[in-house]
């Protein structure tokens, strides 16, 4: 099998019932560099999963603060191993203001059943890769995968920016782990609420903490923690 994301590799597996080894097939999670060049100039290389890449640019940039809204970019042009963006010189930054929303806490765990049982197809085939939704309570606003953790979020806030969904009143789940780098960007992109599979650290959560971020994680198929500001997930 071949793709844009999934390639089939020649390997040696070696079977240790019989003691010997074996030629072999394995599905491989495919990794692209690019060169991001920002108005003209280098800006930064990227590794990532060779699909939604203008989304993964925008929110790249929007994380960086080059950006703040859609219409501050003026072109992408992507090719084989380049991206080339044009932005307004002029910015102003968004006003970040999370909303008193709820999120009932059984609907929280069936969303999570979906992204990690029936919608991380890339993972399941090759165990190389993360995913993560866009979720308003209701239903799955974006599903987005990468090799890499960093740009799973990177392009939810890319396609969101792209489509402009308001994001102070969403929540993010998440199928790997939430290190304190990840509620920082999470602040950033004004999402209230993070869900994650594993253990969060004790730097996460404090970060967590400081910046009003509902955070939770631990996911089993009926249970998860919430680590910080509770308020914001319910029973009912």
């Amino acid at each position: 099998m071949n793709s844009d994301k999934i390639v089939s590799c020649d390997v040696i597996r070696y079977d240790a019932v019989k003691n010997i080894f074996v030629d072999d097939k394995k599905l491989t999670s495919v990794e692209k560099l690019f060169e991001l060049r920002l108005n003209g100039k280098h800006f930064r290389n990227i590794f990532c999963t060779p699909e939604n890449i203008e989304d993964l640019t925008v929110g790249i940039l929007a994380q960086a603060e080059k950006i703040f809204l859609i219409d501050d970019v003026i072109n992408i042009t992507i090719n084989d191993s380049k991206i080339e963006v044009e932005t307004k010189l002029k910015l102003a930054p968004a006003q970040k203001n999370f909303s008193n929303v709820k999120f009932v806490a059984r609907d929280i765990l069936n969303c999570a059943d979906k992204l990690l049982g029936e919608m991380s197809t890339t993972h399941d085939k090759t165990n190389g890769t993360h995913s993560g939704i866009l979720f308003d309570g209701k239903n799955i606003l974006i599903f987005r995968e990468d090799i890499g953790r960093h740009n799973v979020f990177d392009k939810i806030y890319g396609a969101a920016l792209r489509q402009n969904i308001f994001l102070g009143d969403k929540a993010l789940i998440f199928s790997g782990r939430c290190s304190s780098e990840m509620i920082i960007k999470v602040a950033r992109m004004n999402i209230p609420v993070v869900v994650a599979k594993s253990v969060p650290t004790t730097y996460s959560i404090n970060i967590a903490k400081k910046f009003g971020v509902t955070l939770a994680g631990r996911l089993t198929a009926d249970s998860f923690c919430i680590y910080s500001n509770p308020e914001r997930i319910v029973l009912s």
